[in-house]
């Protein structure tokens, strides 16, 4: 009698809680922000955050990127992706190269995300066209933050070398939060 409830027991089901969502924010701030722009950087921090590496092919394109790599992670609960990059721009008679790191998560809820990013950074986002930005000068004394960002100033705070862009995109479900650090060529 004993051996039939051994065996029953060790066929009722398990239930296992389905895994934490990926923190957006978190996942960029451990792996993108902690790298400070150094790519290599960003994929040992992607590895210990439990990411692997990825064909080119998976990494999603970014307009004018080169030197990219992407890293995934799946669960349960969602996709998210690390990718590394640099991209140029040309303004006016500059040209801008944007060294970024960006985490992407689908699905996510657009709105908490929105909330989150608003209360953290304190100040508002720039609206461009399909993404919102937060730009700003990162100064010993904190955030310089730019409520506008026209080419000329976009060009004066990239030459600083203190100038930081979060972009932030909605794509479907998912999201993508891009960390660049603009400075001029």
């Amino acid at each position: 009698m004993a051996a039939q409830s051994v065996a029953a027991q060790s066929v009722a089901p398990q239930s296992e809680a389905a895994p934490e969502p990926t923190d957006i924010i978190a996942t960029l701030n451990a792996v993108c922000v902690a790298a400070k722009g150094d790519r290599a950087q960003a994929a040992v921090l992607a590895a210990e955050a439990g990411f692997s590496p990825v064909p080119e092919s998976m990494t999603p394109r970014l307009r004018n990127a080169t030197e990219r790599a992407g890293f995934m992670r799946t669960n349960a609960t969602d996709m998210s992706i690390v990718m590394t990059g640099r991209m140029t721009r040309q303004v006016g008679r500059e040209t801008v190269v944007l060294d970024f790191c960006g985490v992407a998560v689908r699905p996510t809820d657009h709105r908490a995300l929105d909330r989150r990013l608003h209360d953290l950074m304190k100040f508002d986002a720039i609206s461009a066209v399909g993404f919102d930005a937060y730009a700003w000068l990162q100064t010993p004394e904190g955030r310089a933050p730019s409520l506008r960002l026209t080419d000329a100033q976009f060009v004066a705070m990239a030459r600083t070398g203190q100038m930081r862009l979060l972009v932030l995109d909605r794509s479907g479900s998912g999201s993508t939060l891009i960390y660049m650090l603009p400075r001029l060529d």
